[in-house]
């Protein structure tokens, strides 16, 4: 299954290129997640300079979120969201090289870059997007907190006696809920959004939809895709994020060959 090339134009736009409903979803084999890794891991190999230099700036940004957070433990948890929203827009580079890759062009770090400036209303209103989900997130987290200690602005220290476990079992249960429907809805929201964007200048609402399509379309796939994603983020944060340096391009790569394999040519 081949895409064909398609040159990044010269000008941004605000209207969407691509409509999401006219991209054809496919649905993909329920080994799919497995192979998206192994052409992500080729693709790696090829291009180890640019594959590290991204992974290098996710694993910078994970350790200043990790030392911000034993600073200020009380804001933990937004450290990490706000680490979670900023991996889509670096790994927009990583879909770059991909892409020139398989197509054959010259790779370089200036060539991804370039990305940015081409794409920046689309890139900048999908991260709106994503800022206000997680920001709901926090809203409703300091309603319920506000109603247990009556205060909208709690101390670090009593935020990380609840967050320890000094919460009762129903304020630990909307945590934990309201924490995977966040992770749900950034998941289902942004799977295959910036890719779109990237590719074939899709803009942010077009990218949402495809991404929500493409996760209905094949529930079973989608959930271990992003169990792998999860899994192996959780071994980058375990080694004090230096094996995002690795596991960062590989799942940028393999995010790309998700992307080629789930959306058709528009029609």
């Amino acid at each position: 299954m081949t895409t064909e090339s398609i040159p990044f134009p010269s000008t941004d736009t605000h209207q969407d290129v691509v409509q999401a409903d006219t991209l054809s979803i496919r649905r993909v084999a329920s080994n799919a997640p497995l192979k998206w890794l192994g052409q992500g891991w080729s693709t790696l190999k090829k291009t180890p300079f640019v594959s590290l230099f991204y992974g290098s700036l996710c694993a910078l940004a994970g350790f200043g979120a990790l030392t911000m957070s034993q600073a200020m433990p009380g804001l933990a948890l937004k450290f990490l969201i706000v680490l979670l929203l900023v991996g889509p827009f670096l790994a927009a580079g990583l879909y770059v090289t991909a892409r020139r890759q398989l197509g054959g062009e010259e790779i370089g770090i200036r060539a991804s870059f370039a990305l940015y400036g081409q794409r920046r209303s689309s890139l900048a209103l999908f991260g709106l997007f994503l800022m206000f989900v997680v920001a709901f997130w926090a809203l409703a987290t300091a309603v319920i907190f506000a109603i247990k200690v009556t205060t909208l602005a709690p101390t670090s220290s009593g935020y990380v006696t609840l967050l320890g476990g000094g919460m009762d079992p129903l304020m630990m249960l909307f945590t934990l809920v309201s924490s995977a429907l966040l992770g749900a809805a950034v998941f289902a929201a942004s799977v295959i959004a910036v890719p779109l964007i990237v590719d074939r200048d899709a803009g942010p609402v077009a990218g949402v939809q495809a991404s929500w399509r493409a996760v209905t379309l094949n529930p079973g796939p989608m959930l271990r895709w992003a169990g792998l994603i999860l899994g192996l983020m959780l071994v980058g944060a375990l080694t004090a994020f230096v094996g995002m340096v690795v596991i960062f391009p590989l799942l940028g790569y393999a995010s790309w060959y998700a992307y080629r394999d789930l959306v058709g040519e528009a029609v």
